[in-house]
């Protein structure tokens, strides 16, 4: 959703970041848009909750994608701004909140890494399954804090990584071959280290588990290329017991796994 990162490749040209994530997501903008990972009203209404929105608030959200969260919090606020950097991902945030008859939601092309606003700006700022997409998340996070006001919330939700880094190796490189604009999930404890550092104060964090089948997560990335080798990879880390922090197993005809989601919400002093 946010911008990624680029890798060396052929004769050492630099892959630019935002062709990446363009790439990936503009592939994706469909499918992401009806996954119901991202349409559970029952997670939309828990980082609705962190966010305390009032009719006299403006909230920014980073990464929006289609438009889900943004149009979820449209009804409880005075404006949400959208903020993504595939242009397919902001058509499609437009047409939902148009679609859904909201005038009070303005979706925009932008970076993370530089938000395209005056500091205090904004009464709350929310991400979700932006951070593990770039490869400086405390960036992200610094002009995440720079542009909401004193006192208002910063709100991040986003999949973990295990805290055993060996587990958590294994499940980023996975993540990567499903999807090559992925970076690297932050461990539930990096997360809260990095919102600290960027000069907010934890309020409140809890976590959730998701079950997930392969069939279900490689769905979403519109790359039915990628589906056969990773599913053989998957399939024989299960069988030889690697876990990977997410609970891989090979269970009859699919592979299923688990990802835990991380809700943390900050204050700007």
């Amino acid at each position: 959703m946010a911008e990624g990162t680029g890798n060396k490749s052929g004769k050492g040209c630099q892959v630019s970041a935002p062709t990446r994530m363009q790439a990936e997501f503009t592939r994706q903008a469909e499918t992401l848009a009806a996954a119901a990972v991202f349409t559970d009203t029952d997670i939309l209404a828990r980082i609705l909750a962190e966010v305390a929105p009032t009719q006299a608030m403006t909230v920014l959200d980073v990464g929006c994608g289609p438009g889900i969260l943004a149009a979820a919090l449209a009804p409880w606020t005075g404006k949400v701004v959208g903020l993504d950097v595939t242009p397919k991902m902001v058509e499609s945030a437009r047409a939902r909140c148009r679609t859904a008859g909201l005038t009070n939601v303005h979706c925009a092309l932008g970076q993370a890494e530089t938000l395209p606003f005056a500091e205090g700006t904004f009464a709350a700022v929310v991400t979700r399954a932006t951070l593990h997409h770039v490869p400086e998340p405390g960036k992200v996070l610094r002009e995440m804090a720079r542009v909401v006001r004193g006192g208002g919330r910063v709100v991040v939700a986003d999949i973990s990584a295990s805290e055993d880094p060996a587990a958590a190796a294994v499940h980023n490189a996975l993540e990567v071959l499903r999807d090559p604009s992925h970076v690297r999930m932050l461990s539930a404890s990096e997360l809260q280290r990095e919102i600290q550092a960027a000069g907010l104060r934890v309020l409140t964090t809890s976590a959730w588990d998701m079950a997930r089948t392969f069939e279900e997560w490689m769905q979403i990335t519109n790359a039915p290329e990628r589906a056969g080798p990773l599913c053989t990879l998957m399939r024989a880390l299960a069988n030889a017991g690697v876990r990977a922090g997410i609970d891989l197993q090979e269970s009859g005809e699919t592979v299923r796994f688990t990802h835990r989601w991380c809700l943390v919400a900050a204050e700007r002093g």
